[in-house]
């Protein structure tokens, strides 16, 4: 043996500092121990905090639980218990569901054993445990006790580092730059809200950062919007958080910006309706639905204070040099005044008791393209957002289509409204430039350039207008007024609208698990839990009620379409955290399937459980009310008819007097009911267990069905083409 390797064997081994700071110990990550801020806390924006002489932050880690409750079993969940001991999982706690386990009984210590000390729920008594503050008020079950229960289980490292998302106060300079670089990042690329030049924003920050900001209200709201994703990305990459938690984060802000909005209506300003445009959709979020009705018809009447709906002058290209107000000005307004019309779109429904903004009153050119946007550049230019507000266009004609059925003629003439609007739909579709088209590489071009979330919805309002279009053909799932009878002969008709209606269905539950696998905030947009919720309905009522049930290729119907169903489920669990809509829609989508029963041949019929919706429970409105109000041609899930829920004092009664008496209680009575399956059944299985399976392969090609859903012969091709091809 050399003498260097004698002394190597001499010194002793060097022992691994337990001094990282609190947040490294937190994140399990190796702390570079630098004084005041540590490298990695510096790169996240973190606060960095080390444990004082003699004390050492113990943190209860979570071990894998080994085995699965029944409940997570059966949909295929992931089930975490924080100890053994612990008697109910995650997922079931935050549901408020019994978590029972295979060998639950008597004899198991699991039901006797009470909670740990440190995941008991208790009143914070010294610093470092601090709860997040209640949002604005809404009718939902937000700021429940489950929820308040929920967030005081989040580790007290967690808490520390976040609890200046719950601060009635805006936090310092460095993280409110943080929460504004999380706007832009994740809500600026949604529907229209590019309204904001983002250059010209952060610079005029940058000056005020020092400044008292207890009165701007728009940077309020951008803070609170931020600050949801923020949390969100926190979750996924530091330590989880429950959805509660993260829904919640900073929704005082909020609260100071509506207060700032509604107690200066008699101050009308350019900031002032984009903070009420954001307003807005921070309601729907929330599932405010009265105060985001309200604030649309506020939106509505701002743009025409402001006449924003007329250009500011015909010399488009800023070639005046007595013009007062900037190329980039006049760009924000546009994009504002056509956010502020969208809006008035999905508000309305093409009902025109509802409809405040008018396409003949819009004088104004489409928002040009982001690039000459931010450079400040005038030009005329056709973008997406473009293509998204003519799209809307068709769509409040589509919906007032559907909403006045009895005025119509037949829609298996040819030359009736039915027709020509279906030629429409499908020869803009076919028209659309190559860098709109949702293929592989358009997909990773837009995820570049922070518009894949866009494009997604661009996609997900076509086929959503295409589903609302062809539910002509299935008036007992829509539950339409002066819907069309089909005689006999028009039955091949009839059966052309059902199965393109199940493909859009299908198509929309295919955009979106492309988007949720790219990342979670893709599937940002307030639309998006109904259009899965939606999709997932169609597709079952498609499989119970449509298809024969010994049909030949039932069982590859039933197989190609568990996937879909999967996605949409695990979307809606995923849009939890910034949505609260979708924690009721994702029940009644887990309900719908929890309640089907499978064999080898076909799905068992629940007419009271596919045709009347198991969440929203709606009446019968076959009969003509003496009356007609404005929401009775509304979808239930439309914010006009979620804000009248939320009205104790509406003059027009929602229900109509003659409904159904079967409605609401017989409908919950069945959801309720355990899995009955009859004996015998063979093939596919005995429970639910087959439309859960995880992972299943896919027998479909994202961007292959989505782009050519129209011109092939596997998608629904308009009804003149099919009849000609015999």
């Amino acid at each position: 043996m050399s003498l260097a390797q004698e002394n190597l064997e001499q010194q002793p081994k060097r022992k691994r500092s337990r001094l990282g700071c609190n947040t490294c110990k937190a994140r399990k990550v190796k702390c570079d121990e630098r004084q005041d801020v540590c490298d990695n806390c510096e790169s996240l924006h973190l606060e960095c905090t080390y444990p004082s002489a003699g004390q050492r932050l113990r943190i209860a880690v979570g071990r894998r639980n080994p085995r699965s409750c029944n409940g997570c079993r059966i949909v295929r969940s992931k089930c975490f218990r924080r100890t053994v001991s612990q008697s109910s999982c995650e997922r079931c706690r935050e549901k408020s569901l019994p978590c029972s386990y295979q060998d639950d009984g008597p004899g198991n210590p699991l039901s006797r054993q009470p909670l740990p000390r440190q995941l008991q729920p208790s009143r914070p008594t010294g610093q470092g445990v601090v709860t997040a503050a209640a949002p604005i008020q809404t009718t939902n079950s937000i700021g429940s006790a489950e929820e308040s229960y929920l967030i005081s289980t989040v580790p007290e490292p967690a808490i520390m580092q976040l609890h200046w998302l719950s601060s009635p106060d805006l936090p310092d300079g460095k993280h409110i730059r943080t929460l504004v670089d999380s706007y832009f990042q994740n809500i600026h690329p949604l529907r229209c809200f590019s309204f904001i030049h983002k250059p010209s924003f952060l610079q005029k920050l940058a000056d005020e950062i020092g400044s008292d900001l207890r009165s701007d209200a728009l940077l309020h709201i951008m803070c609170t919007l931020g600050a949801q994703f923020f949390a969100l990305e926190y979750s996924d990459t530091v330590q989880q958080l429950p959805a509660a938690f993260i829904l919640k984060a900073g929704s005082q802000w909020a609260a100071t910006a509506d207060r700032l909005i509604l107690g200066h209506t008699n101050q009308i300003s350019i900031d002032g309706l984009m903070t009420t445009q954001l307003l807005h959709d921070y309601a729907l979020r929330m599932g405010n639905f009265t105060q985001a009705f309200v604030l649309s018809a506020l939106m509505a009447r701002m743009t025409q204070a402001l006449q924003i709906n007329l250009e500011y002058s015909s010399d488009l290209f800023d070639q005046s040099a007595n013009a007062s107000l900037s190329v980039t000005a006049r760009e924000c307004r546009r994009r504002l005044m056509w956010s502020c019309y969208v809006t008035d779109v999905l508000c309305s429904n093409g009902v025109d008791q509802l409809t405040l903004i008018f396409e003949k009153d819009l004088k104004i050119q489409l928002p040009c393209n982001n690039r000459n946007f931010l450079h400040q550049q005038p030009s005329i230019t056709r973008t997406l957002t473009g293509y998204l507000i003519q799209q809307l266009e068709i769509r409040r004609r589509v919906l007032w289509y559907i909403k006045h059925l009895d005025q119509a003629k037949l829609p298996w003439l040819p030359d009736s409204e039915f027709a020509q609007l279906d030629r429409e739909l499908q020869a803009w579709y076919a028209t659309l430039p190559a860098n709109l088209h949702f293929t592989a590489s358009t997909i990773y071009l837009r995820k570049e350039s922070s518009q894949l979330g866009a494009l997604c919805l661009f996609h997900c309002t076509y086929h959503q207008t295409m589903l609302d279009f062809y539910r002509i053909g299935t008036p007992e799932l829509f539950k339409l007024r002066s819907a069309f009878h089909f005689p006999p002969e028009m039955s091949d008709f009839q059966r052309h609208l059902q199965f393109a209606l199940f493909k859009e269905a299908r198509t929309l539950g295919a955009i979106i698990a492309e988007a949720e696998q790219h990342s979670p905030r893709m599937i940002g947009d307030p639309w998006f839990p109904t259009m899965a919720y939606e999709s997932n309905r169609v597709m079952l009522f498609y499989l119970t009620q449509v298809t024969d049930p010994v049909a030949m290729n039932k069982r590859d119907l039933v197989l190609s379409s568990i996937p879909y169903l999967q996605s949409n489920l695990k979307a809606l669990n995923t849009m939890r955290a910034t949505n609260a809509m979708a924690e009721g829609l994702s029940r009644g989508a887990e309900s719908m399937l929890q309640t089907l029963g499978v064999n080898a041949n076909h799905i068992l019929p629940l007419p009271n459980v596919i045709l009347d919706d198991p969440y929203l429970a709606f009446p019968n409105r076959d009969a003509e009310a003496p009356q007609r109000a404005a929401d009775s041609d509304l979808h239930p899930l439309s914010i006009f008819r979620m804000a009248r829920k939320e009205i104790p004092e509406g003059h027009v009664p929602v229900e109509s007097s003659q409904a159904n008496p079967s409605s609401t209680n017989d409908i919950l009575q069945v959801v309720e009911q355990p899995i009955l399956v009859a004996a015998g059944m063979e093939g596919l299985g005995h429970n639910l267990d087959m439309f859960f399976t995880p992972d299943l392969a896919r027998d479909w090609d994202v961007a292959e069905m989505i782009h050519g859903s129209i011109i092939d012969g596997d998608g629904p091709i308009s009804w003149t083409g099919m009849a000609q091809m015999g």
